[in-house]
């Protein structure tokens, strides 16, 4: 044997012996491959100071953007008011490029400037957020416009959803993505408010209701987005949406669901690291990949506060 037919079936064999990260996501996505996403692929699409100077405020790394928390044991209304801005004003951004991207017809130009104009009003928003100049005197006053931004939106979401669901919006987003993003809003808005009246306090019951339902969706989403021939992955997808909807109803052990969230942050790492490498067949876009990678982590932060 020549070196060079040699070195061919040598590079063969490994590729061979190299689980795909198909076979690692079909076996519960736990044992992660190295390859993630280059920091090139979503430069673009980021766009925002990812600094983390913010009083009482901290990240949880794993995903491409920082997912800002409140340090750990702090029970200040602003620190908590500062993270939850500092992330969910900016998944409202990117729902707003989600929507955008479902409405490429002409037929849709009025609905795309309508949230093309709640995408600036958002960016806006997350500048003066980051700003700062949040205090215990001025919270209730600093929290307020965000607040009626994100109010505004979830009305727009809302007759979104209604408007798909009736056939007369012709966009590509299904209606249970609009009712998914409103859920959001409206829980964003509604943990402001408490922040605002000085309450921080997290319900077992309700971090894992709001959440179990969330990554129910997202594996829903997951599978309706994997190219048809990914068969045995949309299986396993459909399958994980089942397990959560379960967990939501209030089946699970403090243990199980903590289980069940690590295994999840793993399916969708790999599943990001596989659909950027062309390993994966699916619509998926990265911008989204991440998003809902940050949403679990968000959720696994909300979990240790109340186990």
């Amino acid at each position: 044997m020549n070196s060079e037919s040699g070195t061919a079936t040598s590079s063969g064999l490994r590729r061979h012996l190299r689980p795909t990260r198909r076979e690692v996501l079909l076996g519960g996505g736990a044992a992660l491959i190295g390859l993630t996403l280059s920091d090139s692929v979503l430069a673009g699409l980021l766009g925002q100071d990812q600094s983390t100077n913010f009083p009482g405020v901290t990240t949880v790394s794993g995903a491409k953007k920082p997912v800002f928390v409140p340090a750990a044991g702090s029970t200040d209304p602003v620190a908590h008011s500062l993270a939850e801005s500092l992330f969910w004003l900016d998944q409202e951004f990117e729902h707003t490029k989600f929507f955008i991207m479902h409405m490429p017809s002409p037929d849709l130009d009025t609905q795309r400037a309508q949230v093309m104009q709640f995408q600036n009003d958002f960016n806006a928003r997350l500048s003066a957020v980051r700003s700062g100049g949040a205090d215990r005197a001025n919270l209730a006053a600093f929290n307020r416009p965000t607040i009626e931004l994100v109010r505004r939106f979830l009305d727009v979401k809302r007759q979104m959803e209604k408007e798909q669901e009736a056939g007369r919006l012709k966009s590509l987003a299904w209606p249970t993505f609009f009712e998914h993003v409103a859920l959001e809003g409206e829980r964003f808005a509604n943990r402001l408010e408490k922040f605002s009246a000085g309450k921080v306090e997290l319900d077992r019951g309700e971090v894992v209701n709001f959440w179990s339902r969330i990554m129910a969706d997202h594996a829903d989403f997951i599978a309706h987005l994997l190219d048809p021939e990914e068969r045995a992955l949309v299986q396993k997808a459909m399958q994980t949406a089942g397990a959560w909807r379960a967990t939501k109803s209030g089946g699970g052990s403090k243990d199980k669901v903590r289980g069940s969230l690590d295994e999840f942050i793993a399916f969708k790492k790999t599943a990001q690291a596989g659909v950027e490498a062309g390993q994966i067949k699916s619509i998926i876009h990265p911008l989204l990949a991440d998003h809902v990678l940050r949403e679990a982590l968000k959720f696994s932060d909300e979990l240790k506060r109340v186990s």
